[in-house]
């Protein structure tokens, strides 16, 4: 009796040290897959920054635009003093007309760190661009408009970066959609009526330097 007893005690030992193997193993196999998963996503969306990264040039007529765009980091030290950081793109713009340059905010750092407290413009950040949940081929972004100055150089959100192709970029800013963004919920907002862009908008422009 006291063998059975050892056998069967033994025997539920070892399957159990068998499964327990088994569920590490899928275990590990699912850690494996997950960061493999994680890595391919990462350099996806390493691909999809380094996609939008370059300057790109709209041109008509007697009308030039150029934004430069660049890879950067994004501190966010509001909530509770703790401090995050997160890769966006940050970029500049110029505009020239009948070859004369009117505006040009293109000095724009090789290297971001911009606290989200501080003033983008003083860090030379006109275009404050992040990924659209679920897209790689989609930038929102904020315009610092120099001359605009949407309130009170604040800057207006609205703004989608979408490539078209690996050198095409489309430009658009939706400025009620911005305003909305800016006011809802407030009560004591004045009404904030449109005022449009001083450099053009819904145009497709295209790539011109990585």
């Amino acid at each position: 009796m006291y063998m059975d007893k050892h056998f069967i005690r033994n025997g539920l030992i070892f399957a159990s040290t068998v499964l327990l193997f088994f569920l590490i193993g899928n275990i590990m196999k699912k850690r494996i897959l997950l960061f493999l998963f994680s890595f391919v996503v990462l350099c996806s969306y390493s691909q999809a920054v380094d996609d939008f990264v370059g300057t790109w040039r709209y041109t008509s007529n007697d009308t030039v635009f150029t934004i430069v765009l660049k890879r950067g980091k994004y501190t966010n030290s509001y909530y509770d003093n703790i401090t995050s950081k997160k890769t966006y793109i940050f970029g500049g713009y110029s505009l020239q007309v009948n070859g004369i340059m009117i505006d040009n905010y293109t000095s724009v750092n090789d290297t971001f760190d911009w606290n989200l407290g501080s003033n983008p413009s003083l860090q030379h950040i006109y275009i404050n661009a992040i990924k659209k949940y679920g897209r790689m081929d989609k930038y929102g972004f904020i315009f610092y408009d120099q001359r605009k100055r949407h309130f009170d150089g604040k800057g207006i959100s609205g703004g989608n970066l979408t490539l078209l192709t690996p050198n095409r970029l489309k430009w658009e800013i939706d400025e009620e959609a911005g305003i909305w963004f800016e006011i809802e919920g407030c009560e004591d907002c004045p009404e904030v009526s449109p005022i449009g862009f001083s450099v053009p908008n819904n145009v497709v422009l295209t790539k011109v330097l990585q």
